[in-house]
């Protein structure tokens, strides 16, 4: 996922399934906060309960 479809769920609650750092598949609902870009780590989804690498983002839907 890049920075310019990722803000397209700024302020919205959304169902994010991603991997984590030892491949395995996780689903969380989060608000979205903001979508940010970190110097050599990359893009960052940052939301009310974690913060998710864009990279690692394999779907995105919104709830509303």
């Amino acid at each position: 996922m890049q920075i310019p479809e990722a803000k397209n769920y700024l302020g919205r609650h959304c169902t994010v399934t991603f991997r984590d750092r030892h491949g395995e598949m996780h689903t969380q609902t989060t608000h979205v906060h903001d979508v940010t870009f970190v110097p050599m780590y990359g893009g960052c989804l940052v939301g009310d309960i974690d913060d998710i690498w864009l990279d690692r983002v394999t779907s995105i839907s919104a709830l509303e």
